[in-house]
């Protein structure tokens, strides 16, 4: 008999069912953070290097900051304000090694430096978010590993089961442009590598040859990649109009799929109306791709998915937001493609899949 695949969401389950409710929080596991009954509101997310981010084009400051981009996110994604951040930090043996005499003149940034570059990134989402580093913790470990813990607070949380019939689906930015970004600077690399092999040439971070095309079209895509952009802004002024509320980390299949489970809705989004970069199509066009599966199962882009019975339109402190669904009595997740509704069956990233096709999520 075939194995039954295991996923995130059937380990979280195994979880449920064995930890206990002792009457401490207000809302436990199954949401984007933990709310306990004073309004504080908790999350904690876990990167690796190697799975979250690649050292070989992103410097030590970007990794910081697309950390906790992420990790704030999902804070936001509850219409909370962040207030601080705890970091655990697993250094590398190799980091805290003397560099080698070859290495001198290569002029190795020192532990410190190192550090410091990291955190640099970190501060630079915390004053965005108007939140403080907190304290954390420092071990040695095989590879670059990051624990963000990052609490706020919210006296009316918005959740994922607060979808309603009738309601309006509605969605910050666009979608699948991180994913492209990350895509791109992949090809980037191999590309380099294949032509360092050839010409024996040393290799050129892979963001350094994109910015230094000039008008290169990809930018915005790379961009979206390094730097996610959370939030906080648009949930603010829309929070007491928000009905249910996620954010696209896993992509908008996964994410949209969350709200129908949650809420016991059903969901039809509308492939016409959903906000795609004309760079992310051309992208998609270059590789072979259909675009609406491609944003589909696209994650990373921390746009916020939110449902709503008041009808929004045009921008939100200068974020473009788009209607891309209605909100029915029913259940599943389904598209209006060429005037016909189907099922929709892609899915964004799980951890415990073998074929996410090198994608990285959070």
């Amino acid at each position: 008999m075939p194995s039954r695949r295991i996923t995130e969401d059937s380990l979280i389950r195994v979880i449920q069912r064995t930890v206990k409710r002792r009457g401490r929080v207000r809302l436990g596991i199954g949401d984007d953070a933990a709310v306990l009954k004073d309004g504080t509101v908790v999350t904690t997310d876990a990167y690796a290097d190697g799975v979250h981010f690649d050292l070989s084009y992103m410097t030590l400051r970007q990794v910081g900051e697309r950390c906790a981009c992420g990790a704030n996110s999902d804070v936001v994604a509850m219409a909370a304000e962040p207030e601080a951040v705890f970091v655990s930090l697993a250094l590398p043996h190799r980091a805290l090694c003397p560099a080698p005499r070859a290495w001198h003149r290569a002029r190795v940034p020192s532990v410190e430096e190192q550090v410091r570059q990291l955190y640099s990134g970190i501060e630079s989402v915390c004053l965005e978010m108007g939140c403080d580093v907190a304290g954390g913790d420092i071990i040695v470990a095989d590879r670059l590993l990051l624990a963000l813990a990052v609490t706020g607070k919210t006296r009316t949380p918005k959740l994922r089961s607060g979808a309603r019939p009738g309601d309006g689906l509605y969605v910050t930015g666009h979608l699948g442009s991180a994913e492209a970004g990350r895509m791109v600077l992949s090809d980037e690399i191999r590309r380099q590598k294949s032509e360092s092999r050839m010409q024996n040439d040393r290799q050129v971070n892979a963001v350094h040859r994109v910015r230094s095309a000039g008008s290169d079209w990809r930018l915005p895509l790379v961009s979206r990649h390094l730097r996610p952009l959370t939030r906080l802004s648009v949930m603010s002024e829309l929070r007491r109009f928000i009905h249910g509320l996620i954010d696209t980390s896993d992509g908008l299949a996964t994410d949209a799929r969350h709200l129908t489970e949650m809420s016991g809705v059903k969901i039809v989004l509308e492939a016409d109306a959903l906000p795609i970069l004309p760079a992310t199509r051309r992208f998609c066009a270059g590789r072979g791709f259909d675009p609406l599966s491609f944003v589909l199962g696209a994650g990373e882009d921390y746009e916020l998915l939110f449902t709503s019975s008041r009808h929004i339109s045009g921008d939100v402190r200068g974020v473009k937001i788009t209607r891309i669904a209605s909100i029915r009595r029913g259940h599943g997740l389904w598209i209006r493609r060429a005037g016909k509704s189907i099922p929709v069956t892609a899915s964004g990233y799980d951890h415990l899949r073998n074929d996410n096709d090198g994608k990285t999520c959070s």
